[in-house]
């Protein structure tokens, strides 16, 4: 069985090759469809893994979780924290031959602040009061107060920059053409089908030698739903490359000379979220019913394979954090306490609810069985009702549910696992729950930066959270990329990010 790795491992920053090559399109077999292609308003993974490599954001993660320079090759913030400067690099341009500019990036930022773009992630630019191009090549972020988590915000890989010009051209409304500044650019993408991505000449990277990226021709993102499928296609050479290997194969394609595997425990959470403004699960003794008898290494073992991930021991971070909390109260299952919090509940003779998921993801479909079987023990009826991805999310987004298992990836900072879950003024905030003591250490986390002090302001939150359950945190899953012999150069990012496609190459 695969050593699941209980931290960031480190990688080279750099490609640590000497034999690149040029040329070739690398056919990738992906999960599912974009949902969206404006990477400021989705929220779905999909759309993120395949536009990451054709927009830039203004500093980026590398693979081994720091952060490194990206469009802006160097930074400061101010003595007091209320502002910072951003060099840009000289010589970026889009993929319509139109050069980056300041205005772009403060374009950028600020639609996402925008209302009326009503990004998922505009609580992550709320202490922004603006953004402004000094000039053509510096850009001054101005604070409220200071923001801790602005680096990491910064680098998450929707959060990138575009053309200000080509927004305006399109009404802002990115969906519409995609233009950005990296590696590849955008061709075409037809639904359920497949996305193409070509080199884009003008790329402003290099790799450690000086030699231009990337080295692949393009990219064919193919969509293969079902998981077997995904498997038999890297094990024929139908594709390159997939994604998201299922859990049940690892062994298998472990044992495979023509297919390899690369991967580890990632940087994500996965849970039941309970919509605490719906019945059943407005009645925080339900929530806590739920959470004692929901049996989550049974999860692990059944539903993941035992290599898809591992028990979340504490809340959305994973033990072994600075910041991780360890003590849960629900790490083993107590029946009895279950029931005895039914008993005073207001549901005693239990209840009937409607567990949401996704047919599209294996690993948040195939939990759902076994919390149905765990819940039975409580006289809880669990109908479990399952959509495709791209109809699931937007429902999801609209807390159109009783319950629903979903998670989250791509943290780095703390503030980065809670705030848009939890914050009362979050639009991803899907379980509805609004505490003024959650909200309150939330925004001090914010604003503080002394480590051991927020290090105290998330345990103390992380404690509420577990006190008020609005999630049963389930696990955090462990993801994995095989590829055949002739791929060379990937490098796994724990963040689940796909940024290491920009130094792949075909041998």
């Amino acid at each position: 069985m695969k050593r699941l790795w209980l931290a960031f491992f480190v990688l080279s920053v750099g490609v640590v090759a000497t034999a690149q090559t040029y040329g070739g399109v690398l056919r990738a077999g992906m999960q599912t469809d974009p949902v969206g292609l404006d990477p400021h308003t989705t929220t779905a993974t999909a759309t993120r893994n395949m536009l990451e490599n054709v927009y830039d954001t203004l500093v980026m993660f590398d693979s081994s979780g720091l952060i490194v320079p990206a469009l802006a090759e160097s930074w400061e913030p101010a003595d007091d924290g209320l502002s910072w400067t951003f060099n840009l690099r000289e010589g970026v341009t889009f993929h319509n031959g139109d050069a980056l500019t300041a205005s772009d990036v403060a374009f950028s930022l600020n639609r996402i602040k925008d209302p009326d773009i009503a990004s998922p992630r505009a609580g992550n630019f709320a202490l922004i009061t603006d953004v402004v191009a000094t000039d053509d090549l510096t850009v001054v972020i101005n604070l409220e107060q200071p923001f801790s988590p602005l680096l990491s915000v910064l680098a998450f890989s929707l959060n990138v920059i575009v053309s200000e010009d080509v927004a305006t051209a399109n009404d802002n409304d990115l969906n519409a053409e995609v233009v950005g500044t990296g590696p590849f650019s955008f061709v075409e993408y037809i639904p359920q089908t497949r996305m193409v991505l070509e080199k884009y000449d003008g790329y402003w990277a290099t790799d450690d030698d000086g030699n231009p990226l990337p080295y692949l021709d393009g990219i064919t993102f193919t969509f293969y739903p079902d998981p077997a499928s995904r498997t038999t296609a890297v094990q024929t050479g139908a594709v390159d490359w997939i994604e998201y290997v299922p859990a049940a194969d690892v062994p298998l394609l472990e044992a495979n000379p023509e297919v390899s595997i690369v991967g580890g425990l990632s940087a994500n959470f996965r849970a039941m979220y309970l919509n605490t403004q719906l019945p059943p699960f407005d009645d925080p003794l339900v929530r806590q019913a739920v959470s004692h008898v929901v049996d989550k290494q049974q999860v692990v073992d059944l539903a993941l394979f035992g290599t898809g991930g591992v028990v979340a021991t504490g809340t959305a971070i994973p033990a072994g954090n600075y910041y991780a909390i360890e003590s849960s109260p629900y790490n083993t299952p107590d029946l009895e306490r279950a029931k005895e919090l039914m008993a005073q509940s207001s549901y005693p003779d239990g209840f009937e609810f409607e567990l949401y998921v996704t047919s599209t993801y294996d690993f948040l479909r195939d939990p759902a069985e076994i919390i149905q079987a765990n819940l039975a023990e409580l006289g809880i009826t669990t109908n479990i009702v399952a959509e495709d991805w791209s109809v699931y999310l937007p429902r999801t987004l609209e807390r159109d549910f009783q319950a629903t298992i979903l998670g989250s990836s791509g943290q780095a900072d703390p503030d980065d696992y809670f705030y848009v879950h939890f914050h009362s003024s979050s639009p991803t905030n899907r379980s509805q729950l609004f505490d003024d003591e959650i909200d309150r250490l939330l925004d001090q986390g914010r604003t503080t930066a002394d480590q051991e002090t927020r290090r105290e302001i998330y345990l103390t939150l992380q404690e509420r959270l577990l006190d008020l359950a609005p999630y049963v945190f389930l696990f955090h899953s462990a993801q994995y990329e095989a590829l055949r012999p002739n791929v060379q150069g990937f490098e796994h990012y724990p963040n689940t990010s796909y940024l290491g496609l920009r130094t792949t190459w075909l041998e």
